[in-house]
């Protein structure tokens, strides 16, 4: 992981709020995100996960002290398009046209980005040969995942969002993804990561924020999170516990 003594984020965030309505989705969230790591964000549905993640990307309205993401400060939803060029995304609720093969789609996203990688090297990156000309309609569920993480990776990004990415994936895929994703890290992409599969977050983070109603509980360290706990899992189950008593 690189260093953060003297490295300013990638990704910054300070109190963070965002209402729907009346209802408070996010209560003075702050995140970091620094290159050459991955930072998994861990939570319960509705804990504010996504939704962090939207306001990140500026795809919706909200208060904040300060953001700033990759240099560039971005306290309300406008982002530049030099900014958007070095972000990728993919999100849990992902899609593309169904009636493009996988090459077709590839190529697509390829042209948006000069600098970036060519379909036939993402077709190589992530073994999607077989399935370069199948019309994306017709892929697996699976299939799908790898299609949307390559197309976002189309522009080299320096900051990562995944947004549940391996969801619907066979074990040989996901593995094939944590490598990606590990890749990705050691070339000093930023990586933010939200996952319910607890034991990808242990095998890829570096750091860990837990959102709980809306608000980030902890943020820390893979290790200092886990502490005298046996793994993550063990820690995010006696974290989430003690939330239930609390909340009595």
């Amino acid at each position: 992981m690189a260093s953060q003594v003297t490295q300013k984020p990638a990704l910054y965030i300070r109190s963070l709020t965002k209402y729907y309505g009346k209802k408070l989705a996010l209560n003075q969230v702050s995140l970091r995100a620094y290159s050459g790591e991955v930072i998994a964000v861990l939570g319960k549905n509705g804990a504010g996960k996504t939704t962090t993640l939207h306001c990140a990307l500026g795809l919706h309205e909200f208060n904040c002290e300060h953001m700033e993401i990759l240099g560039e400060v971005s306290t309300h939803s406008e982002r530049s398009l030099s900014l958007k060029a070095r972000i990728g995304v993919m999100m849990q609720v992902g899609s593309a046209n169904a009636n493009l093969t996988v090459f077709e789609q590839l190529d697509l996203f390829c042209s948006y980005y000069p600098g970036g990688y060519t379909p036939a090297e993402l077709l190589e990156i992530f073994s999607l040969q077989k399935i370069a000309h199948q019309r994306f309609g017709k892929l697996s569920g699976g299939q799908r995942q790898q299609v949307l993480f390559a197309l976002a990776l189309a522009g080299k990004p320096d900051l990562l969002f995944l947004d549940e990415p391996t969801v619907g994936m066979d074990i040989e895929a996901r593995h094939l993804l944590w490598r990606q994703i590990n890749a990705l890290k050691e070339q000093g992409c930023a990586i933010v990561l939200t996952t319910h599969y607890i034991e990808e977050a242990e095998r890829l983070a570096d750091r860990v924020a837990i959102i709980h109603k809306g608000k980030v509980m902890q943020e820390d360290t893979l290790a200092a999170v886990i502490g005298d706990q046996q793994s993550l899992e063990e820690a995010y189950l006696s974290f989430i516990k003690e939330q239930a008593h609390g909340s009595r």
